[in-house]
């Protein structure tokens, strides 16, 4: 066993420079990867916007009557679009969420904040 550790360390130590240019290159290519796999999904959901901000804040008025007073925008993976999340507080003093997809306007969740 231990002259197979040794052979194993002599390996690693002949070989140093090349195994550690190996990881690094792996690494970098790795991150390369995540950020144009990034940069993907952002101009795609980018592309797929039809509602604006306004727009769709006032689909969400429409349901619920009151004051916005979050803004919350977001990616939605399975759809590669944005979903805004308004927290809109009703008349009778209750915060209410309601969530508008920015490429179909509809209202994809609408709940109590408090449930």
């Amino acid at each position: 066993m231990s002259k197979y550790l040794k052979n194993i360390k002599k390996i690693i130590n002949n070989n140093k420079k090349k195994l550690v240019l190996g990881i690094s290159v792996f690494v970098v290519s790795v991150f390369a990867l995540g950020v144009a796999g990034g940069i993907f999904v952002y101009s795609k959901a980018k592309s797929n916007i039809n509602y604006l901000v306004e727009e769709a804040k006032e689909i969400a008025l429409k349901v619920v009557q009151g004051d916005v007073v979050r803004i919350n925008k977001s990616i939605e993976p399975e759809s590669l679009s944005f979903e805004y999340e308004f927290k809109i507080k009703d008349s009778n003093n209750i915060l209410r969420e309601v969530t508008v997809d920015s490429n179909l306007g509809v209202i994809t969740e609408l709940d109590n904040y408090y449930d």
